[in-house]
């Protein structure tokens, strides 16, 4: 059986693992692939940084450990709730959305708690 190199598709010979032809073209295609998922990850990485600074800024603005804040307020600072690192569920059941070292819980529609994690 005749194997082809997962890079520029020439013909191989030798061990059935075998996926490339070359050092070359095994490098040549993990840093097209590693390209790919920068290129993905980019957009998501830049929206979770501008979550924390906004998290970031309010709370050093208010000096306090637990902030009440309201839902629109962050909305308009360009805080996006769809984008979090984490979720953390306390006894009570409430969820706590993480952002790196922030999070945040939902009281309500409107209102939303803040949280520097320790």
């Amino acid at each position: 059986m005749r194997l082809k190199c997962l890079q520029c598709e020439k013909e191989m010979v030798g061990r059935m693992d075998k996926k490339f032809c070359s050092v070359k073209c095994k490098n040549d295609y993990n840093y097209h692939q590693r390209r790919n998922t920068k290129t993905a990850t980019k957009a998501i990485d830049k929206i979770l940084h501008r979550n924390r600074e906004i998290l970031e800024q309010v709370m050093q603005s208010q000096k306090k450990k637990k902030l009440m804040i309201d839902r629109l307020e962050l909305e308009r600072w360009g805080f996006n709730f769809n984008y979090i690192t984490g979720i953390y569920k306390n006894s009570q059941g409430k969820l706590y959305h993480y952002v790196y070292d922030y999070a945040w819980m939902e009281f309500s529609k409107q209102e939303v708690m803040i949280v520097k994690k320790k």
